[in-house]
């Protein structure tokens, strides 16, 4: 009994040391990896940033600059985007997979992309009606999520 205690407060301590390690900060756009400092600029997005913010976690980090819209950008830690949310905006086109483009105008014509996530296996994209879609890597639809 006594081992079984100390090893989840050794398990315990851990934890908590690890949750300390994650470190939230406030920086500058100077501070930013230059490809998500060049990706900002290429779209127009240097001017309105009311903060951008580094998450430093135990094995990650990555970046989310808040705009003045409420519009978001999040960065991973080289500086490629992981995730554009215009709110009711549409995400230019350039940054929308050819795949992802042609399901969405053929299956939803009168909606547009204004939020689009991508992962190393799949995107996400939310359409302005509200609906959720997810795509595999190569953009071809997977299904509707709830």
């Amino acid at each position: 009994m006594k081992t079984m205690f100390k090893t989840l407060s050794v398990i315990g301590l851990m934890a908590a040391s690890l949750a300390v390690n994650a470190q939230d900060k406030i920086i500058q756009l100077s501070q930013l990896p230059k490809q998500a400092q060049t990706f900002l600029k290429a779209h127009g997005a240097t001017n309105g940033i009311s903060y951008i913010k580094m998450e430093d976690e135990l094995f990650k980090k990555s970046y989310e600059v808040k705009m003045n819209d409420g519009s978001e950008f999040e960065f991973d830690k080289n500086g490629n985007w992981k995730e554009i949310d215009l709110k009711h905006k549409a995400v230019p086109a350039a940054l929308i997979p050819q795949p992802i483009k042609v399901y969405v105008a053929k299956s939803f014509p009168n909606n547009k992309i204004v939020k689009i996530s991508k992962e190393s296996s799949k995107y996400e994209v939310e359409l302005s009606n509200g609906l959720d879609l997810e795509f595999n890597s190569k953009g071809k639809f997977l299904r509707i999520d709830d």
